[in-house]
């Protein structure tokens, strides 16, 4: 009987979850996240066959999200995933690095699992062809793994041969470097099973679709041609510059913000001149790492990314 495919779209942590275990185990035979066909073919993206509830992976049915039992997402447990630093709204910024962590939870299942592909917006439903967007790197070698279809095709982060077993829950780790510029989809498929190594009702899939946009940094062909915007040096210790051209007077603010939305330090409030403005702004007593820099002037608005180490 078919049944029609759920797809849930659950968001990305805004913050540092408590990570579950991490864990090993030998991997029965249906257990694979990666089609022995070599075919990037479990998480659900365009092209592909279906999530890890297929059949023959951990499911009877024919990829139609059924694991011969409940439907994708049908099951009692939950899959999260979250980012260090987190993307608010779903933005992420160009070229930064990422620390993700998949956690799959079900009570009384002993053997977890996972696949994740993070593609760009072409709609490529061609399994040969590397459409992959950003560089996924593996941080824990142990537990996951780089698929990559047909050897030079589709990537794929998987849990490995011996990542998984731990009861109830469990976690994978990896780092995603975000591309310079695009939409990004993310498409998730994670396993909560009985590990008797066969495709039976009691394994459970979870599957998460999510679309990731660039953080905007400025005001297309206005606001960097109108302010001139600079901060300096790179990175900041102990004190930033801010050096820009003013086109009128104006009331000004300018602000760092971190990553995740949160103003940290208000940098500038006032009535400023037309011209150059040029001020030296002391850092020395902030937490080292990546801010944005805010500037608005009357209707002009400005963001760059700067460090502070």
């Amino acid at each position: 009987m078919k049944t029609r495919q759920l797809i849930c779209t659950m968001p990305i942590a805004l913050g540092i979850i408590a990570l579950a275990p991490l864990c090993a185990f030998n991997s029965g035979a249906g257990d694979s996240t990666a089609s022995a066909q070599g075919q990037a073919s479990s998480v659900g993206s365009p092209g592909e066959m279906g999530t890890c509830s297929r059949s023959t992976c951990h499911g009877s049915g024919n990829g139609n999200g059924t694991t011969g039992g409940l439907p994708d997402n049908g099951g009692p447990g939950t899959v999260t995933l979250s980012s260090v630093p987190a993307m608010t709204n779903n933005n992420y910024v160009p070229s930064q690095v990422y620390h993700m962590t998949v956690t799959v939870a079900e009570a009384g299942k002993a053997h977890f699992g996972f696949g994740c592909e993070i593609l760009d917006n072409s709609g490529n439903t061609d399994g040969h062809i590397n459409n992959t967007a950003g560089t996924v790197t593996v941080t824990d070698a142990v537990n996951t793994r780089i698929w990559q279809a047909y050897g030079s095709g589709r990537l794929s982060v998987t849990h490995s041969s011996n990542g998984g077993l731990n009861a109830n829950t469990c976690s994978f780790i990896f780092d995603w470097t975000a591309p310079a510029s695009g939409i990004v989809n993310v498409y998730l498929a994670a396993n909560a099973t009985n590990n008797n190594g066969q495709s039976d009702a009691p394994d459970n899939v979870y599957t998460i679709k999510r679309q990731l946009t660039p953080m905007v940094t400025g005001i297309a062909g206005k606001s960097d041609q109108a302010l001139h915007l600079s901060a300096f040096p790179v990175p900041a210790r102990e004190k930033i510059t801010l050096s820009m051209l003013v086109p009128a007077a104006n009331d000004m603010t300018a602000s760092l913000v971190s990553l995740d939305g949160r103003e940290t330090r208000m940098l500038e409030h006032s009535i400023v001149p037309a011209g150059n403005f040029v001020q030296s702004y002391s850092v020395s007593d902030l937490s080292k790492g990546v801010y944005f820099l805010r500037v608005s002037c009357g209707n002009e608005n400005q963001s760059k990314l700067v460090v502070i180490e």
